[in-house]
């Protein structure tokens, strides 16, 4: 393996362990807001699914850059992201 896609790969490793911490925050958000009826959990499940959301763009913009040596840069370059993954 290239020294570029080495480097890729434990970038992305770093990402993924990020974005596990951040679903079990979800989870957690989410089983406190069912005990408690608390709207204020619901909130945090929402802020830490945004957080999972841009851990992937993250990880998307990483591979965009390694691999096809380019990341969108247009008004919606969120979409054109997703369309590059594919």
């Amino acid at each position: 393996m290239s020294n570029r896609l080495l480097k890729l790969s434990e970038r992305i490793h770093s990402e993924v362990v990020d974005l596990e911490s951040v679903i079990d925050r979800i989870k957690e958000g989410w089983q406190r807001s069912k005990k408690s009826g608390d709207d204020y959990y619901i909130d945090s499940v929402a802020l830490n699914l945004h957080g999972f959301y841009s851990g992937l763009e993250r990880i998307f913009e990483l591979i965009a850059s390694s691999v096809d040596s380019r990341r969108p840069t247009e008004k919606e370059w969120h979409k054109d992201l997703l369309y590059q993954m594919v």
